[in-house]
């Protein structure tokens, strides 16, 4: 009888054995897809201010992912910070663009630092297609600004090859409107109380004009 048992056991083992074999498939397949789709820690990038990041932000570089074509010699990419939650990276803000040629190992951020949060990037064109310089509104990250200006940004714009940098408007609500000819950039915008125009000259960035269309408060009656 033991060895009757024996033998029914062995049968009884053997029939498994298949199931088994394609139970040990399933946990390899579902270990090698888990693994691939973790969420790796990014290719980090020293920024020159390293001393002034958030230690808690990693940087990373990308190709920057709007219309900006700025020819085969010339790269921009942006600058995005990732920041580290426990042993994974929440969504990621744009801190920076970074320009690179080349015919040049170096990089050239556009932004002295890592604090702010670049929220829209554009390219202003000529009316034959050129570029004429980029258009960033950014979100000032600085923990006093947070405090004194909430979520209003400012204005920037940069030539295209990551020159003449310059801030043209400041705690601006909302840009309503943005439009460009060959030299010039019109912005109607929303800064507190006031919807206003500002008229920007794109060969030197200067403000020709920033005037006051309409309050508000006469949209509400």
């Amino acid at each position: 009888m033991t060895m009757t048992r024996f033998f029914v056991n062995i049968r009884r083992f053997n029939a498994l054995l298949p199931a088994l074999a394609l139970l040990v498939f399933a946990m390899v397949l579902a270990w090698g897809f888990l693994s691939q789709n973790k969420e790796r820690p990014p290719k980090t990038v020293v920024a020159p201010d390293q001393v002034a990041r958030v230690p808690s932000d990693a940087l990373e570089l990308r190709k920057l992912d709007v219309d900006l074509d700025l020819g085969p010699k010339l790269v921009l990419l942006k600058v995005t910070s990732k920041r580290k939650n426990g042993s994974n990276y929440e969504s990621s803000e744009i801190r920076n663009l970074v320009f690179v040629g080349d015919d040049s190992d170096s990089l050239k951020w556009v932004f002295p630092t890592q604090m702010q949060e670049l929220v829209s990037v554009h390219p202003v064109k000529a009316s034959d297609g050129v570029i004429k310089g980029i258009y960033v509104e950014a979100i000032d990250k600085a923990k006093d600004s947070e405090v004194l200006t909430g979520n209003l940004s400012s204005v920037y714009l940069v030539f295209a090859d990551g020159s003449g940098f310059k801030k043209v408007l400041s705690d601006v609500d909302e840009v309503v409107s943005r439009r460009n000819d060959d030299n010039k950039l019109r912005l109607i915008y929303q800064k507190q109380n006031s919807v206003r125009m500002a008229l920007i000259n794109m060969q030197d960035f200067r403000v020709l004009a920033d005037r006051e269309l309409a309050k508000m408060s006469e949209f509400k009656k």
